[in-house]
């Protein structure tokens, strides 16, 4: 069994060879240093990343060193077998503190890639986020070997990993059932049912009917896709002032993201439960 020295020493390696790979800036994220900062050059952005503290050169610094699911995917299998306690997080960050690392930013365009300080209280914050001393339930753990896909299974270990609460009760065995009614379903489809099931746990509670609770996200998306469907037969005999004035409030609906929830809530209602609910 490994000491708290060598996970530490083996944890800080994985987390520091996440900021030598680099961060790419995404399309967001760009938008937001192009309009905040009027279009700055690779050495405007050097200079404010690495100049006097402020909230907007904090805030810069947060948005880009924020571990997405792309980076947890890259040591999660490493963060399981590695079996982290609260304790070697403390000694993790106060390690890589003393190391003064550096992370490497990578743009999109022609402003290539930036290295920068990482402070101590950005790492603190990065590592908090990577949630690595999060354990999974027995019964999880063994319910994700039903996952065909690699790449799912450890996506649903990091999802499971970054939950705001510990799965119990009704919640815990729907995921169970889950992972073993779903788990064969192509990767595509999987990942996608994944992201809604996760979705509807974190509204839920350990006690909570987990079928009426998919239903009420089925009813919900009928219900606004038939209040599109009459402001727009509304829109058709009367002009958008006159309905104003008569207090018609206007209706926006994405149908096809509608339509494809609940797409996604039958194919889980009807692996998991057997059942689904139907609306003409």
């Amino acid at each position: 069994m490994e000491t708290g020295d060598e996970r530490t020493l083996k944890g800080a390696g994985k987390i520091e060879e996440l900021f030598q790979n680099g961060f790419s800036i995404d399309s967001k994220v760009l938008h937001y240093i192009d309009s905040t900062f009027s279009n700055p050059s690779k050495e405007d952005i050097e200079k404010i990343l690495t100049g006097e503290s402020g909230f907007e050169k904090e805030t810069l610094l947060r948005l880009i060193f924020s571990p997405d699911e792309s980076m947890q995917i890259l040591i999660e299998e490493f963060l399981e077998e590695a079996d982290f306690t609260e304790e070697d997080v403390k000694r993790v960050a106060g390690y890589l503190s003393e190391r003064e690392i550096h992370g490497k930013i990578i743009f999109p365009d022609e402003r290539g890639t930036i290295k920068v300080p990482v402070t101590p209280v950005l790492l603190g914050e990065f590592i908090d986020r990577l949630n690595i001393s999060v354990k999974l339930h027995d019964k999880l753990a063994e319910a994700v070997k039903f996952i065909a896909s690699d790449r799912s299974r450890t996506l649903a270990r990091v999802r499971m990993r970054n939950a705001r609460k510990e799965f119990a009760g009704t919640r815990l065995g729907f995921l169970c059932l889950f992972f073993e009614k779903m788990g064969s379903e192509e990767e595509s489809i999987f990942d996608v049912c994944l992201e809604s099931a996760m979705e509807i746990l974190q509204e839920t509670d350990d006690g909570s009917d987990i079928y009426n609770a998919l239903s009420g996200k089925k009813a919900a998306s009928f219900r606004s896709l038939m209040n599109a469907d009459r402001f727009e037969e509304l829109l058709l005999k009367n002009n958008i002032e006159t309905l104003l004035m008569q207090g018609v409030r206007p209706v926006s609906v994405d149908k096809e993201a509608a339509l494809g929830k609940m797409e996604i809530i039958d194919r889980i209602c009807l692996a998991v439960f057997g059942k689904t609910e139907y609306y003409a």
